[in-house]
């Protein structure tokens, strides 16, 4: 089983930094995890050239990660809203 790596990423192009998934030893996402404008958690899933499997452990921590993840990020765009108001 391959283990998956989590990295965090921050796009200009984005309301919020968003979170891709990997799995070990490849160079493309299997999943992207973003805060969509509503505030809400919006999974995507792209197309690889190798099978993806999950264990439960690998799931919910990913799932885990991603409901740690969405509070943070929009706390952090909101004082950055405070902070420097467009």
């Amino acid at each position: 089983m391959k283990n998956i790596r989590i990295e965090k990423v921050g796009d200009i192009n984005c309301t919020y930094p968003y979170l891709e998934i990997f799995q070990e030893g490849e160079s493309s996402p299997f999943l992207e995890i973003s805060v969509i404008d509503s505030k809400e958690l919006n999974f995507t899933l792209w197309p690889v050239l190798t099978e993806v499997k999950l264990t439960l452990d690998q799931y919910e921590k990913i799932l885990t990660t991603a409901k740690e993840f969405m509070p943070e990020v929009i706390k952090d765009e909101e004082d950055f809203q405070k902070t420097f108001p467009i």
